[in-house]
């Protein structure tokens, strides 16, 4: 649908269906999330974000 805002852009509007699979997705990358930070400590948990995100803004030209 176009956005009111900006004539250049489209929104995005998610089904019902997909709502439910985000969720779904949201609770197993938590879960995920959680039994690598038990394996490695918050402190290397977060230098695992640190550098996954320095690689992001490498490979991803959109971020």
């Amino acid at each position: 649908m176009p956005d009111p805002t900006d004539k250049r852009a489209r929104l995005v509007c998610g089904a019902e269906r997909a709502w439910a699979a985000k969720e779904v997705a949201d609770e197993v990358v938590a879960e995920v999330e959680k039994e690598w930070e038990d394996h490695l400590g918050k402190r290397r948990m977060t230098q695992l974000r640190q550098a996954l995100t320095l690689l992001r803004e490498v490979t991803d030209p959109w971020a």
